[in-house]
């Protein structure tokens, strides 16, 4: 039993799309990936999820990545699932070559719909991620698809 309970997660990747909703004037659109593990714990879903967002400027030379860890959760058992997450992310961004590099409180709030076959679990997830360091806040409107396999 206690073997069962330390293996019984899913692990699965998301992948998807950001466009700047507030507080990032210079950037136009982004991408996303993340490599996550889930649990159920009864009433919810925890996930811990690694990912990192590249996101490029109206000039060409800006980039912005975020790279962090989140830790969430949702409701495995449901159709369309309310999605919370709290975490850190590590930012760098650029101008040709200069750069600056920092850490931010970051957040996601959004929705999912579920889709089961089995042990698989497919989701297209739509979501607002916000970063902050307490003083100022910007944020990303995102639309992910998610592929999620049960051990």
């Amino acid at each position: 039993m206690f073997v069962y309970m330390l293996f019984a997660i899913s692990i699965g990747i998301e992948g998807g799309y950001n466009i700047p909703a507030v507080g990032f004037q210079n950037i136009h659109t982004g991408t996303t990936v993340s490599l996550c593990a889930d649990r159920n714990m009864g009433i919810v879903d925890l996930t811990l999820s690694v990912q990192t967002s590249f996101l490029t400027g109206d000039n060409p030379s800006y980039t912005l990545n975020a790279t962090g860890l989140r830790l969430g959760m949702y409701k495995g058992n449901w159709l369309i699932s309310p999605v919370l997450a709290v975490g850190g992310d590590y930012i760098n961004r650029g101008l040709n070559q200069s750069s600056e590099t920092g850490f931010a409180a970051a957040y996601t709030i959004g929705a999912l719909i579920n889709f089961k076959i089995n042990r698989l679990r497919i989701y297209p997830k739509v979501y607002y991620d916000g970063l902050t360091d307490f003083k100022e806040h910007a944020g990303f409107l995102g639309l992910r698809m998610g592929i999620a396999y049960g051990i």
